[in-house]
């Protein structure tokens, strides 16, 4: 159902094949493979998806944060995705991002 002169676009495209009789959504969840899912797996919900997961905050030079229940300034991000820098009273340590506030 493209017409000539025009680009395709990809929802375009997935259109035309549900007007065609292409395939549709079905509203059962299946597996990648097409197959269904057994009963034991039908009614649960992803754990990453259901909101449990706490975002981690974005941390910036100079913003002032909490280590220990002590107050320190933020100085930066070591790089390795887990450790940080501080500074507190004057002296720089390198803690876990996941211990600041």
């Amino acid at each position: 159902m493209v017409m000539s002169g025009h680009i395709s676009h990809r929802w375009c495209d997935e259109k035309a094949e549900v007007l065609e009789g292409g395939p549709t959504m079905t509203g059962r969840s299946q597996l990648p493979g097409g197959e269904p899912r057994k009963a034991s797996q039908r009614n649960k919900r992803n754990v990453a998806s259901s909101g449990a997961a706490k975002l981690t905050p974005v941390w910036c030079a100079n913003m002032p944060v909490l280590w220990k229940d002590r107050a320190a300034v933020f100085r930066r991000e070591v790089g390795d995705g887990e450790h940080a820098e501080i500074v507190l009273d004057g002296r720089i340590y390198r803690v876990r991002i996941s211990e600041l506030r």
